[in-house]
């Protein structure tokens, strides 16, 4: 066989379609995904809990200065930290109790501090933008105190003004130089200690501090890991899907499709139930979290294969192992669909719509909860239930429109899933 044969044979073709095909998609699929960030960042919706009666101008100006477009300013600190939790919000400033009152004192003992509570339990890119925003905000609110503070502070101008007089004094009493320079140097001294100290207590009248909800330890792995994991279940029910559904295939001529497919489901339970005991255990001896939390993760996981298994099988009952041409391009879009790391609210419409039907968005979700905190899990593991369940029902409809199959069938017949 020549070269030239064997370089336009079907497999080598094939290969470049479909190197080119998912080379196409992913770059497609990524780019189109993550070029959100940072340009929507301003998406992201916040809140100001303002505590201090005095302080209404100053929410404000930080509402008109904050550059967000969705600030919530009508919620109170116990509504806008089960907000933060649930993710509704992604950042919280909160102006306490007499805050304005504090500031104006000037004493040295009193202080007005601003705060700002973050959720760590979040994709990094919406951690590091809202310590971003925190530093920003809380700097420029500290540059305009002590402007505003130190109108009544003895200034360098002031301080001139007495040198000139001092001159004066001189020119008309040279005599009494000694006695009006020594004067003058006091009045100085004292004048400048006088500043010093009142900078002091206005630098120490106001402060701000970043307030650390459900933080996460340090280090790559533990902020990605809701990502990774959850990613690491979905692809290999995708594979799981496609292995299968061979089996279900071999023995439907056999026993029939419907006890086949029984066997199916009973199959992906019992996988669904042994994987993740594995899986979970070796993340356990990576990321060092306690028995509850491995055992809250096996739950979390058990179920998102059962899903996950459930709706890469739609394909492949329908196509058989030319599944996976379909399963490939949908596990692509969990990557950017499940939010692991970019947060949702700032996702391409595309993505925002596909993560409700995501099990790694859910996944991650549920992750976050039980790793570093937050709420709602279960509702999480109801959704992903349902997931599985929708796609069970859409099983049945297959299976009942598949045709009837004989062993001599098999044996004849290899073309086409039915």
């Amino acid at each position: 066989m020549s070269f030239k044969k064997f370089i336009v044979s079907k497999g080598v073709i094939g290969v470049l379609i479909i190197v080119l095909f998912y080379g196409l998609l992913m770059v497609g699929i990524y780019f189109s995904g993550y070029k959100v960030v940072p340009s929507k960042i301003n998406q992201l919706p916040v809140a100001i809990v303002n505590q201090d009666k005095d302080s209404t101008t100053l929410k404000k100006q930080l509402k008109k200065s904050l550059p967000f477009k969705h600030v919530k300013t009508d919620l109170n600190m116990k509504q806008a930290k089960s907000q933060l939790n649930d993710r509704e919000i992604y950042l919280i400033i909160d102006i306490p109790k007499d805050f304005n009152a504090n500031l104006k004192k000037i004493d040295g003992q009193s202080k007005g501090e601003l705060k700002f509570y973050i959720n760590y339990a979040n994709p990094m890119t919406s951690v590091s933008a809202m310590e971003t925003v925190a530093k920003s905000v809380g700097n420029h609110v500290q540059k305009s105190v002590l402007l505003q503070q130190s109108k009544g502070i003895l200034t360098a101008t002031e301080l001139s003004q007495l040198e000139s007089e001092t001159k004066s004094l001189i020119t008309a009493n040279p005599t009494q130089k000694d006695a009006i320079l020594q004067k003058a140097e006091q009045t100085k001294n004292t004048a400048t200690a006088k500043i010093n100290q009142t900078y002091a207590n206005v630098a120490n009248s106001y402060n701000y501090s970043i307030v650390k909800m459900n933080k996460a330890p340090s280090g790559m792995q533990h902020s990605m890991a809701p990502f990774f994991m959850s990613l690491a279940f979905y692809i290999g029910s995708m594979i799981g899907a496609m292995l299968i559904v061979v089996a279900y295939k071999s023995f439907s001529p056999l026993i029939g499709r419907w006890k086949a497919y029984i066997y199916t489901e009973i199959a992906i339970i019992l996988i669904s139930m042994i994987a993740p005991l594995l899986i979970v255990a070796l993340s356990k001896s990576m990321l060092h979290f306690d028995s509850n939390t491995y055992w809250q993760l096996w739950v979390n996981h058990s179920i998102e294969l059962f899903a996950s298994l459930n709706v890469n099988l739609i394909f492949s009952l329908i196509l058989g192992q030319l599944g996976i041409m379909i399963n490939m391009p949908f596990m692509l879009t969990q990557v950017v669909s499940g939010a692991g790391l970019i947060p949702r609210p700032i996702l391409p419409d595309f993505f925002k719509v596909m993560s409700n039907i995501s099990p790694c968005f859910y996944s991650i979700r549920a992750d976050y909860n039980i790793l570093y905190g937050g709420n709602n899990t279960h509702t999480l593991w109801l959704q992903l239930l349902t997931i599985g369940i929708v796609a069970i029902i859409i099983h049945l409809a297959i299976v009942a429109f598949q045709k009837k199959r004989t062993p001599l069938d098999n044996l004849h017949n290899k073309k086409g899933p039915f």
